[in-house]
């Protein structure tokens, strides 16, 4: 190329590179590289509190918690008197019916001895039988046990939700992670340390009560220091496993047609509680109110307010629970020795 097509060729480059930065200088200088800053400020959330009418409707108080699959200890087998195996009549394994004959034993009676029977005290799947003809055996010691094949859900409750437990269940439904639909379950019992206690035989007896909240036998305020939990029976039809991950649904009252108002505007959540009216002047008055049923969100109002009464959506202070602020420039130092 001739050496004028050189100069030419680097004199349309200059020119190019001038024409890019003589324009991004222009971008910057009218703004255009950076986003107009807005000119309204950001509205603040006004937190005050807001005057509600108090309304009605339904509320259910139910109690939606995580539950684990346990399978019923094995019930052991005793003979009711000592005395010396004659003859077996079961093997490990094998299932036997209430009050099927294990063993036959022959005990000491007066003049002579008699043969009587060890009977299973419920039905179940023979283990753990190891007794022998000849073998002497006691009532202190079983001499088999036997699986029911029966399970349990175990639902612990979380502190803040104990006095919605204070009356007895009314309805319990389970759902197992990745099993059948939801299905009833029986209650069994509830309170503190419920699970760890041996559950009746189906039949017999009822569920076992809680202790009253701040009574001292469960977390209310004693010294027991044991969980409140839930115990249900799962169905006999349900095929379930010991260890696997529920979660229960647990309705204790349901009321219809009930003053009700959030939670959040009421000062306490079980048995009584205040709330600040409004007058239709404006002024305010902290009103004492006995509550009922709470779901979590609402709260039934069983006397103290009535529906179109003006409150207020925050919930009155206590002033016995007032925290000074703390002093400025830290403590004081004493005088050193």
């Amino acid at each position: 190329m001739p050496r004028w097509g050189n100069r030419l060729a680097k004199a349309g480059i200059l020119v190019a590179v001038l024409g890019v930065v003589g324009g991004t200088g222009y971008l910057a200088g009218t703004g255009g590289a950076t986003p107009p800053v807005p000119m309204d400020p950001l509205p603040a959330a006004d937190l005050s509190p807001k005057t509600i009418t108090v309304g009605t409707g339904t509320i259910v108080s139910r109690l939606n918690v995580d539950a684990v699959v346990r399978a019923d200890p094995p019930v052991p087998v005793k003979a009711t008197r000592p005395g010396t195996v004659t003859a077996v009549h079961r093997r490990d394994g094998q299932l036997v019916g209430r009050g099927e004959s294990l063993l036959s034993i022959k005990v000491p009676g007066k003049g002579k001895d008699k043969t009587v029977a060890v009977l299973a005290p419920v039905a179940g799947r023979v283990s753990g039988l190891a007794a022998t003809v000849g073998q002497e055996i006691t009532p202190a010691e079983p001499v088999a046990q036997l699986d029911q094949r029966r399970f349990q859900a175990v639902a612990t409750i979380d502190a803040k939700e104990v006095y919605r437990l204070y009356n007895r269940p009314k309805e319990i439904k389970l759902a197992i992670d990745h099993g059948p639909e939801p299905f009833r379950c029986r209650l069994l019992a509830y309170g503190a340390g419920a699970s760890g206690k041996p559950t009746a035989p189906q039949g017999q007896g009822g569920p076992q009560q809680p202790p009253a909240p701040g009574s001292g036998d469960g977390d209310g305020g004693g010294g027991g220091g044991e969980n409140v939990e839930v115990t249900c029976r799962i169905p006999a039809h349900q095929r379930v496993f010991a260890g696997i991950r529920a979660k229960m649904a647990i309705t204790t009252d349901r009321v219809d047609d009930a003053v009700v108002v959030p939670l959040s505007a009421v000062l306490g959540q079980a048995s009584k509680g205040r709330v600040t009216v409004v007058g239709e002047d404006g002024s305010r008055q902290t009103r004492k109110v006995e509550l009922g049923v709470n779901d979590g969100k609402q709260v039934e109002i069983v006397s103290g307010l009535k529906e179109g009464d003006k409150i207020l959506d925050r919930a009155p202070d206590d002033a016995a629970f007032d925290v000074p602020p703390a002093p400025q420039g830290g403590p004081e130092e004493g005088p050193t020795s």
